[in-house]
């Protein structure tokens, strides 16, 4: 499993399975992107260093210190603590807060993007 395009990404033998998609040019555009890293990745195959190291995940107080903690519930959740839940799952992201200062919004998304690939 691995959270990209604000999503996350289940790849299974046969399958790949991407939660909360809007419709089928969503899913079309996710399959596309997914596609093009993995071709790249096959590219460069015999360049890539392989590593058993876990990668890490965004950690749930550093979304949560980001968010104007204010439990306004514009967003669709209860909770600032459920929205940024929502956004380590990868369902939500930094643009479905729609309080959130604009630096805030930066400074998540930044922080964000180091956990996805492509």
């Amino acid at each position: 499993m691995v959270k990209n395009y604000g999503k996350l990404i289940t790849f299974y033998a046969k399958k790949i399975a991407v939660n909360a998609l809007a419709d089928k040019e969503e899913a079309e555009k996710i399959v596309a992107g997914l596609q093009g890293v993995i071709n790249d990745t096959w590219e460069k195959r015999d360049e890539i260093e392989p590593s058993t190291e876990s990668m890490q995940q965004p950690v749930l107080i550093e979304v949560l210190k980001l968010l104007p903690k204010t439990n306004c519930r514009e967003c669709g959740e209860p909770t600032c603590m459920v929205f940024a839940t929502r956004v380590i799952e990868g369902s939500m992201d930094q643009n479905d807060c729609p309080p959130l200062a604009p630096e805030n919004k930066l400074q998540l998304k930044n922080y964000l993007d180091r956990f996805s690939f492509g």
